[in-house]
């Protein structure tokens, strides 16, 4: 792409996250939503689980039809488009007699339907738009405005929830009605980017079947040793999506004012790690920095389990913000060059189906486990897990060396 392509997409990709992320403040409250619609912890835990659910089974057909398909970009703004809009519905559910707490669940289960026609669009878009030597720094970008963003609207959001001027359900209502202009206007920036047609070769015959799924996995030993990494290494959080809500407010009476103030300082973490990871990766390379990062990241676990004191994890969630940008921009990296271009929509498809596998049953089994062992015991047991995933990475090396990785760019 020409440089001022280059320049637009990358402007237009940092101010639609601006707004994304006011939407995404307020829709990080879904979860305490769904807890004081009198939801149980099962029904907690599906709002991850059910969108895992309908992500795993619909997102290798879309990108196989993606890899078929040169002009994506009708793809990409229509389904966008129809997932903003459809949660319209959790303004309403409080108005339902019976079933609140699993009608937003219904919601999110179909909205994400079009989330995973966007992402076969979305993730492998960065390559054909975003040059390699280009990508740190935007990812950069876009995360420091995300967590800003983010740390400034959770806060807020979190202390008008808890104002007693505002009362449920009304007060979130109002919430997802700002999210929903919020993400209207992050769309409109969306439609403005320049996106090519995506690379195809109509002329070679491609195996789309089961068996040629298979093959496109085990074939490239490093596309199939960072999908196995990242699986081990995203049990934890992905369990900590419902675990958290869970422990910091049945187990430790968090508030939603507290939740707003955890979610800032998270993200203000955040911001402060996307200043200096990217130049550390410059200087050492995305591999090296990623495998120090996701082995670090495994002490917050450790730290809110065997401290559980409100105060001090808000020290810890300002650390983990710090330390996950740092596994996130390269990751993300190593991952789009670890796949050839002809085949990246397919590749991507079949990374988010196994990730989405793992959310699910990760999801699925944090109720059961908090029965049986209890809350804090599974925190800690899940910083055990994420060590391990950490290591993964050094004893099963995604890549030899950065020069490596730099040989496989377009």
């Amino acid at each position: 792409m020409q440089a001022t392509s280059v320049d637009r997409n990358i402007r237009f990709l940092v101010i639609e996250l601006f707004w994304a992320a006011i939407a995404s403040a307020a829709y990080s409250f879904a979860a305490a939503y769904v807890i004081r619609l009198g939801g149980s912890n099962f029904i907690v835990s599906l709002i991850t689980s059910a969108a895992a659910v309908v992500n795993m089974v619909t997102t290798i057909p879309f990108a196989a039809l993606m890899e078929r398909t040169a002009n994506r970009r009708p793809w990409l703004f229509r389904s966008l488009i129809t997932f903003r809009l459809m949660h319209i519905g959790l303004i309403f559910v409080p108005f339902l007699p019976y079933w609140r707490a699993e009608a937003v669940v219904v919601i999110l289960l179909l909205a994400n339907i079009p989330v995973a026609i966007f992402n076969t669009v979305w993730l492998p878009m960065f390559a054909d738009i975003i040059p390699i030597q280009r990508r740190a720094r935007l990812f950069s970008a876009r995360n420091v405005t995300l967590g800003a963003t983010m740390m400034v609207a959770t806060y807020g959001f979190g202390r008008w929830l808890e104002s007693d001027a505002n009362a449920f359900p009304g007060n979130y209502q109002i919430l997802f009605c700002i999210a929903l202009i919020m993400s209207m206007l992050s769309t409109w920036y969306v439609t403005r980017m320049d996106i090519p047609d995506s690379p195809i070769d109509p002329a070679a015959h491609v195996d789309r079947s089961l068996a040629g799924m298979w093959k496109l996995f085990t074939e490239n030993k490093a596309y199939s040793s960072i999908t196995i990494n990242t699986l081990i290494l995203n049990i934890a959080p992905w369990a900590a999506i419902a675990l958290q809500p869970i422990y910091f407010v049945r187990v430790l009476h968090a508030s939603d004012e507290w939740l707003g103030i955890w979610f800032a300082i998270t993200n203000g973490g955040a911001i402060l790690g996307n200043l200096f990871w990217p130049r550390l990766m410059e200087k050492y390379g995305f591999y090296r920095i990623m495998t120090i990062a996701a082995v670090i990241s495994c002490t917050y676990f450790f730290a809110i389990g065997f401290v559980p004191n409100l105060t001090a994890i808000l020290v810890f969630s300002l650390f983990i913000g710090m330390i996950n940008p740092g596994i996130d921009i390269a990751h993300f990296n190593i991952l789009l060059q670890v796949c050839s271009p002809q085949r990246r929509a397919l590749a991507l498809g079949i990374f988010v189906t196994v990730m989405n596998f793992g959310l699910m049953v990760s999801s699925l089994i944090v109720s059961p486990m908090i029965d049986l062992i209890g809350p804090q015991a599974l925190v800690i047991g899940l910083g055990v897990l994420r060590l391990v995933g950490g290591l993964l990475f050094v004893v099963n090396p995604v890549v030899r060396s950065e020069t490596h990785l730099m040989q496989t760019a377009e």
